[in-house]
């Protein structure tokens, strides 16, 4: 691929993340004679998911597991050969935490997105006032929402379950747990564009704990959550493996994308320019609007906001750690702690970290923390995170190490009305032959929903383009 567009066919992919790497495999994959390049501006592969090793402990600074209810994940997994590699949660990290009230209270058992599905563990939680959970289980007979009459109109998280649950259980606990996901806030993520399953359970059962018992009945005593024995890293390396090594710019960074008679010119750091009879752009919606100024489908996809987030990690001794860690961790409601969330790592994993040793994540930041990351440097972050930690497990002894990672602007919310945003997205992209869109932005999240669209993504393009 070359400005003189030499090359018979030749596909541009402009970043390096997850979507991007799978975007590239499966063109690869599916038309041997395509010339695949891949543009990272970074100089390693991966995006959010990051791996580091240290002193025997491995860290998963970005996620560490995948859904397991969603398929392409674990299918794309088996396909590369890592099904001997991958692994569920351990047994203990069924149980999760809430801060409540400057302590920590165990979720009720049968609590599933926030919705309870067994009574007598539900009555029994302080988390909730009385009338809070009387208001809860009346979920059971709120009637459905009229689909036909609010046909096209969005709701947000917190006006969804507050509907269905009552306020008190969307504030307490669906917030931290749904919310949390997005590092965002309940009450501008749109339910339909987040978790669109919750609304098609109350079409279908006209109530979520119907539904949820319904779904539950099949995955009884499975843990949805997978990863991998050498970390999340894993996949992206083995997706690095199969691609050609002549394919991978690494270091190279886009910075504006022209239309041509044929294709699409690229402009690159440097001044270097290579020309591609399609592009998948996979970087984050600011980015690909910064590589289309002065368009409207630029100024769609600046309009998508974004969050910052941070981990940090500590390792500690284990026979100094008071509390049990007997769960998974702990999430936060808004106003409980500075921290959003904390991962009990070596509780929720095998293999982790050396044997009397534990390590410990938290997680800083989202749109409603009051905490600026941007004015904080890793030693503020860490001593921060610290004093939240210590707030709620107890004394801890001195760490062994710590380790903070960063994630500017990584994090998109989608907000009410993100769904008509994508229509009027797809609506543009059909003016602009040649140029696809992948990625959290769009349709999803996590792992498995990057994974979707950079499949649907290339299966479009070749089908369109070839």
């Amino acid at each position: 691929m070359s400005a003189s567009g030499s090359a018979a066919r030749s596909v541009a992919v402009v970043g390096g993340g997850i979507t991007g790497l799978t975007a590239a495999y499966w063109l690869c994959r599916a038309r041997r004679d395509l010339k695949v390049t891949l543009f990272e501006q970074r100089p390693r592969l991966g995006g959010n998911i990051l791996t580091e090793r240290w002193e025997g402990f491995l860290m998963d600074a970005g996620p560490d597991s995948f859904l397991a209810t969603k398929p392409d994940a674990l299918a794309l997994c088996e396909e590369l050969g890592l099904r001997d590699e991958l692994i569920t949660t351990r047994p203990e990290a069924h149980r999760v935490y809430l801060a409540h009230q400057g302590r920590l209270q165990p979720l009720p058992e049968g609590m599933a997105l926030g919705v309870p599905t067994r009574l007598a563990p539900f009555l029994r939680t302080p988390i909730l006032t009385p009338a809070g959970k009387l208001r809860a289980l009346g979920d059971v007979l709120v009637p459905r929402r009229d689909v036909a009459a609010t046909l096209g109109q969005d709701e947000s998280i917190l006006e969804f379950m507050t509907r269905r649950v009552g306020r008190e259980a969307a504030r307490r606990i669906v917030g931290p747990l749904l919310g949390g996901i997005y590092a965002g806030d309940i009450a501008t993520l749109s339910i339909q564009a987040t978790f669109p399953e919750l609304a098609r359970m109350e079409t279908r059962y006209g109530s979520l704990m119907l539904g949820l018992i319904m779904r539950q009945r099949g995955q009884r005593g499975n843990t949805p959550f997978r990863s991998l024995r050498g970390g999340m890293a894993t996949l992206v390396h083995r997706l690095e493996q199969r691609l050609p090594p002549e394919s991978l710019q690494m270091g190279v960074g886009v910075e504006r994308l022209e239309p041509t008679r044929t294709g699409w010119r690229l402009l690159l750091e440097g001044g270097r320019v290579e020309e591609a009879h399609a592009v998948v752009l996979t970087v984050p919606a600011h980015a690909a609007a910064a590589l289309l100024p002065d368009c409207p489908l630029g100024d769609e996809l600046r309009a998508i906001p974004y969050a910052s987030t941070a981990t940090v990690f500590f390792a500690f001794p284990r026979d100094g750690v008071h509390h049990p860690l007997d769960g998974a961790g702990f999430i936060v409601p808004t106003g409980e702690a500075r921290i959003l969330a904390s991962t009990w790592v070596t509780s929720k994993w095998e293999g982790r970290a050396p044997n009397g040793q534990v390590l410990v994540r938290a997680f800083v930041g989202g749109t409603q923390s009051p905490v600026p990351l941007h004015q904080l440097d890793d030693r503020a972050l860490m001593e921060l995170s610290r004093a939240e930690l210590e707030r709620l497990l107890g004394p801890l002894p001195l760490a062994l190490f710590s380790r903070a990672f960063r994630y500017h602007d990584a994090n998109p919310q989608p907000v009410v009305g993100h769904i008509e945003r994508l229509i009027r997205i797809d609506s543009e992209l059909r003016s602009l032959p040649g140029l696809y869109l992948a990625g959290a932005a769009y349709r999803g999240v996590g792992i498995p929903d990057c994974i979707r669209q950079a499949r649907a993504a290339a299966e479009r393009l070749l089908r369109e383009r070839w």
